[in-house]
Order: C-alpha cells, then structure tokens, then sequence
C-alpha cells in the first residue's frame, strides 16, 4: 500500500488528464469489487486482490458494464494518431483530446502538462520538423484553448503524406479489424460531430478522419 501510495504521488501530478480519465472509467469496477472486498473482509488485501483479479478478468471477457448494444466509437473508443513526434488520442465518450511527446526537446511530456510558453515552444519546434505533428497539436489547441494566438507562423500548404494503411485507420476510428461496416460508418459520423470544419473542428483531422473511412470500407467491401 505504501509503494502504491509513493508511486501515485509521484505519477499523478504529471499525468495526462484524458488518460487518467480513460483509466479511472474503464477500471470502475475493478475499483470498485478491490474497496467491497477490502470493506467486506475487515481489511484482508489478499481477498480484495482476488477480487479485483476476478472482477478484471469478468469485465475484460463480457465487455460488461461497458457494453450496452452500442458500437464502436459510441460505446467509448479511443481514436488514436502518431507521428514520429507525437501521439494524440480522442476518447469518444468524453471527446476530451490528450496527447504526449515520443520525440524532441519534450520527449515523455504530457501536453497537459505544458505551460502556455511551452506549448508554443514545442510547436514551433514541430512545424520545423514533424509538419503532420504540428497540425495535430494545432487541432488540440483549438480545442483545449480556443482563442490561442497561434504561434506566430502560418503553416502554409500541407505537406504531402504517405497513404495511410489499415492497422492506422483502425486507431484513427477506434475500431478492431472485427469491426464490420455499420461500426464503421457509426464510428466515422461520431468522430466528424467532433471535428467537422462547420462544427468548429480541426480540417486536418477530420480528413484523416475520412481517410480512415475509406480505407476500411474498402477493406470490408473486398
């Protein structure tokens, strides 16, 4: 308990907020069985271990309780889009955007985590090395920071970018490769309520968004 305690003060300060929000939710009744059996058995942590193993091991295998007939991303998904410098995710249940530095100066940083001086620092170094990162982080300051000045430069023409392949089209729309073409459709319209130009979102990744549509409709369509 006291390991878990240290490790929480140190981890909690600096974690990324849609991440910890994603956790805390998807494990709730893990949580929840853990401080039952802790109650129940007047404090045996071996039995609240168990039964949070069991309650885990349930919830993993029924999809319950976050299973309820809805499909893909309206049942909670995450979208998920790297870059060679960043990674950002978009919870589906919350619409919330998080996302954290794999390289450069703040390789490990939760964006979360930046300072409005830090946040501009790191896209500038972005749109002189990753052009696809910087837009991505661009569409997270929009939303997390309406009204953001920009950061003094203009983007200009987006660059060319590869095709993108299915495993990636999968994660943009938060999908399995079980998933079938309704789930597909459902995930796409979920995701473009979000991130449609008209709805204030980002035009970026709301053509990411279609691509990804295409790429597994194409995929199921064969």
């Amino acid at each position: 308990m006291l390991g878990a305690i240290l490790y929480l003060m140190g981890w909690l300060p600096t974690a990324d907020a849609g991440i910890f929000g994603r956790w805390v939710r998807k494990n709730t009744v893990v949580l929840f069985a853990a401080g039952a059996a802790l109650v129940l058995s007047r404090g045996n942590p071996g039995l609240a271990i168990l039964a949070g193993m069991l309650a885990y091991s349930l919830s993993q295998k029924s999809g319950w309780p976050f299973r309820g007939g809805a499909t893909g991303a309206q049942s909670g998904g995450v979208s998920t889009m790297r870059t060679a410098y960043l990674e950002m995710a978009l919870d589906h249940g919350t619409g919330i955007m998080s996302g954290h530095m794999l390289k450069g100066r703040f390789a490990g940083r939760a964006l979360s985590s930046f300072t409005a001086a830090e946040r501009l620092d790191c896209l500038a170094e972005l749109r002189a090395n990753d052009a696809q990162a910087a837009r991505l982080l661009e569409a997270y300051l929009d939303r997390a920071f309406p009204g953001w000045d920009g950061g003094g430069a203009e983007m200009g023409a987006a660059p060319p970018s590869r095709a993108m392949g299915p495993e990636e089209a999968y994660l943009v729309l938060g999908l399995t490769p079980r998933a079938t073409r309704a789930e597909i459709q459902a995930a796409h319209r979920n995701l473009m309520k979000r991130f449609h130009p008209d709805q204030g979102g980002s035009t970026y990744l709301a053509s990411k968004v279609n691509e990804a549509k295409d790429v597994l409709l194409k995929i199921v369509n064969a």
